[in-house]
């Protein structure tokens, strides 16, 4: 993996957004990665109130072989066929799985494979690595599902300032297949000789149960691959 794609230590837990003075090189990046979030625009009439169905029975799946083993039981990831999707002309072949416990499902290329993983209460994640050079991490927030939208964005935004990142864009209405989101794009500056930036989408998602955060740590140039991305995000079921 390019040292590029490392992503941000730790992650975003969660005042108000300040407006950034960028330079004419992150207002390049902005208008190119904001390209992706045409594709990861949905029309939030269709979520109604934004509720999650039931999640599907324990029996509905059954553990994938070869990902990393928590116990002889159980695996980071569960198959769920209903999700498996064909390749086509812009997208590889894709394989519905259940992580963080089956409390979430996507449609993922079959070719990630999971880089990092940790279901221990409190602090789940699972990241994959993309063979076309990007990571795709969920992490489970401990935010309360019932805090209200700009609540959980303000505890983001100190997080990310905390860290040492600069949101380039930020508050963007997007969403998966079942929840509603809010989008940021994120710049985090990597210590290195010479220093070079980490580029972000930072996705929040909230269903009636829980919150997420995705991050889509990438290159500046994302055209190739916002497909991808985007497929992937969109596909998602949280429960």
């Amino acid at each position: 993996m390019s040292d590029h794609l490392a992503p941000r230590p730790g992650y975003p837990k969660l005042t108000a957004m300040r407006p950034v003075d960028l330079s004419s090189s992150d207002r390049r990046s902005v208008h190119r990665l904001a390209l992706v979030l045409g594709a990861l625009t949905l029309s939030l009439v269709s979520l109604g109130c934004g509720g999650s169905p039931t999640a599907p029975q324990r029996d509905d799946v059954f553990y994938l072989h070869g990902s990393g083993v928590i116990d002889k039981n159980q695996s980071y990831e569960a198959y769920f066929p209903k999700l498996n999707a064909d390749e086509n002309e812009r997208l590889p072949r894709r394989v519905g799985v259940g992580v963080l416990e089956g409390d979430v499902r996507l449609a993922r290329p079959i070719d990630w494979y999971v880089r990092d993983a940790d279901y221990a209460p409190g602090q789940r994640f699972i990241s994959y690595q993309s063979p076309r050079q990007f990571l795709f991490s969920i992490y489970e927030r401990i935010d309360h599902p019932e805090d209200t939208w700009p609540d959980v964005m303000k505890r983001y935004e100190r997080d990310c300032e905390e860290q040492g990142a600069t949101i380039l864009a930020g508050r963007m209405p997007v969403a998966t297949a079942n929840a509603q989101a809010r989008s940021y794009i994120v710049k985090t500056r990597v210590p290195a000789k010479p220093a070079y930036h980490s580029y972000a989408h930072e996705i929040l998602i909230r269903s009636d149960n829980r919150l997420l955060l995705v991050q889509v740590v990438h290159g500046e140039n994302i055209e190739s691959v916002a497909d991808e991305m985007a497929t992937a995000l969109r596909s998602m079921l949280v429960y």
